[in-house]
């Protein structure tokens, strides 16, 4: 008997994205990929969504869009992003987006409710994997 599963969703982040075109660490030696998680998860625990899953992976090739954030999903719509700023404000409107997304049943998000910091960052759509 083939038991129903919890949907798997998660934000799959880059530990190792540049901190800025100039910089590959900030201040304070990390990576922008590894402020913005720390940024991410700050964010989630000051909203209660620590269940969220958050996974992280070095290298997402794609080094000319840092920090990427991939928003994965198995039975909606997938999306690759990229260019995000290694800030708090960043993190948020992640988050916000990902809500909207999960709240979606396609993964489809209606453009005129896309936080303004999340417009320009899409590279490209992936379909859900179907058996």
């Amino acid at each position: 008997v083939k038991h129903p599963s919890k949907p798997m969703r998660a934000i799959v982040m880059c530990t190792t994205c540049r901190y800025s075109a100039e910089e590959k660490f900030g201040p304070d030696g990390r990576s922008g990929g590894e402020t913005l998680i720390a940024h991410m998860r700050a964010a989630m625990q000051e909203r209660g969504q620590t269940d969220l899953g958050l996974q992280t992976q070095a290298c997402l090739w794609n080094c000319t869009r840092h920090c990427s954030v991939i928003f994965r999903d198995d039975e909606r719509f997938g999306y690759v992003t990229g260019g995000h700023a290694p800030e708090r404000a960043q993190a948020e409107a992640i988050l916000v987006w990902f809500d909207l997304h999960g709240a979606s049943a396609t993964g489809e998000v209606p453009f005129r409710t896309w936080p303004e910091r999340m417009r320009g960052h899409f590279i490209a759509r992936i379909p859900p994997a179907k058996p």
